[in-house]
């Protein structure tokens, strides 16, 4: 896969054991299920990693070497084809994790949409962890058959809905994800992706996504300032439009 040279070097640094316990997405990740002593443990094995919007974590193909959380803001998740294309295949949000594989190579590649951080821990180091602490193996197992579903009701998504559907389940999603991890307000939030990327995320052209909007913004369901940031929604109109 196409490997851009990022344009900020990437910030890294230790993580502060006082930092993570009072990390904004504690409750909501992994570590909720920790303790402090445990939650201790953690951070003498965790750094910091902070990106730049188009930077890349880690390229599809690479070695596995750590795991993550997403602390704050929001990455792509991107997968190559044999003939140079790319599919972003998901998204990531404050609080979601990294590296729930047993590969030893990258699956997808990771992109800052926006600025995100990340807190990375060795994957030796964690797996370690997992083996004396069975309530944080059981978080992420849980996770993973969260993820497990997101995926088979996306691929519905790409196969079955119609366009505006699949506008308006985006913008649900979206929505949900920004405003439950602290990323917005009630109503207002910025959607992490362009027009382009979300046409490459729901399998649309940009003309396509473009008009469905347009139609959203016109019949009152969604309120917009310029192309990315939306400042009301009219949720059950919009769940209706998803053809849900």
């Amino acid at each position: 896969m196409f490997r851009p040279d990022p344009a900020v070097l990437v910030q890294e640094r230790p993580a502060a054991p006082s930092k993570c316990s009072a990390c904004a997405v504690r409750n909501s990740s992994l570590c909720g299920v920790l303790s402090d002593d445990e939650l201790l443990a953690l951070s003498a094995i965790s750094r910091r990693k902070v990106l730049s919007p188009g930077q890349f974590h880690v390229f599809e193909g690479d070695e596995a070497t750590e795991f993550a959380n997403v602390i704050s803001g929001v990455a792509k998740l991107v997968r190559g084809a044999p003939d140079g294309r790319t599919q972003i295949v998901g998204l990531l949000f404050p609080s979601d994790f990294l590296g729930g594989t047993s590969k030893d190579s990258e699956p997808c590649s990771i992109e800052a949409a926006s600025e995100i951080e990340l807190c990375l821990f060795p994957r030796d180091k964690f797996r370690a962890l997992l083996d004396t602490h069975p309530m944080l193996e059981h978080r992420l197992l849980k996770r993973t058959l969260n993820e497990l579903q997101v995926a088979r009701d996306w691929m519905v998504l790409l196969g079955r809905k119609t366009a505006m559907e699949r506008v308006a389940t985006f913008l649900l999603h979206v929505s949900e994800r920004m405003q439950n991890q602290g990323c917005g307000s009630s109503l207002v939030f910025d959607l992490p992706l362009s027009r382009t990327d979300i046409a490459d995320h729901i399998g649309l052209t940009v003309e396509t996504v473009s008009r469905q909007v347009s139609r959203l913004r016109k019949d009152g369901i969604i309120v917009m300032e310029g192309t990315r940031r939306i400042i009301d929604i009219d949720r059950a109109a919009l769940s209706d439009r998803a053809g849900f």
